[in-house]
This record gives structure tokens, C-alpha cells and sequence, in this order.
């Protein structure tokens, strides 16, 4: 009697160990394999792409422009003149430089947004 228990209770052990290999071999074929390297598959999760997508952006031959100019500020300037003169706001000027206050002093230098180049004729 005892080896008819013991035969009962291993069959659904043995029953549910077939399951998840079936389980595991139908995943395995089921999903998209990646290049079969570590690294490629790391770099492929991490950017969300695969090798084939990844497009190489050349390096710039030149860094990009700065978004702001310096500007020196002159006797009897204060931020509302420098505003209207670089097309800009006291705020953002005042962003540009840290400013806790409007308080400048003639030779100090100030950061201004840049200016669309005009030099191009028009």
C-alpha cells in the first residue's frame, strides 16, 4: 500500500516538472532571439534597440554655439535697457547671471541670449 501512496504523490511532481519545461521550450522559441553575445544583447536592452537600428551619428566638426552672448555693461545701463536692446527679458537675464537683484555696475560682464546670426545678407 505504501508504494501506491508514494506513486500518487510523485505524479504531480512529476506532472508539473514537464509543464514548466514545456513552458520554458515554447518561450524559448517564442521570443525574438537577440546576437547571441552578452554585450550586444546588454547594449540592445539598454537603448531599446537592436544592432541593425543603432545609426552611428557622426562627431560635429565644430561645437555648437553657445545660447548666450557676453555683454559688458556700460555707464547708465541697467537690466530693462540691456532687455530691450538684446530682445530678451529682465528674468531671463537675470537667469543667465545668477542675479539675486538688479543691482550692475558699469564693466561688468553679462550673459545676454544669443542673437540670430545676421550676417547672412538680409
Amino acid at each position: 500500500m505504501s508504494s501506491s501512496i508514494s506513486h500518487n504523490l510523485k505524479t504531480p511532481l512529476i506532472l508539473g516538472a514537464i509543464v514548466v519545461i514545456h513552458v520554458a521550450i515554447a518561450l524559448y522559441l517564442l521570443l525574438p532571439r537577440g546576437s547571441g553575445s552578452r554585450e550586444a544583447d546588454t547594449r540592445e536592452a539598454e537603448n531599446g534597440s537592436t544592432p541593425e537600428e543603432v545609426e552611428i551619428q557622426p562627431e560635429p566638426d565644430e561645437p555648437p554655439e553657445p545660447a548666450f552672448e557676453t555683454y559688458t555693461v556700460q555707464r547708465n545701463d541697467n537690466l530693462t535697457v540691456i532687455a530691450r536692446r538684446h530682445g530678451t527679458t529682465i528674468s531671463e537675464i537675470r537667469t543667465l547671471n545668477n542675479l539675486t537683484s538688479d543691482t550692475i555696475h558699469p564693466g561688468q560682464e553679462l550673459r545676454v541670449p544669443a542673437r540670430p546670426d545676421s550676417g547672412n545678407g538680409e
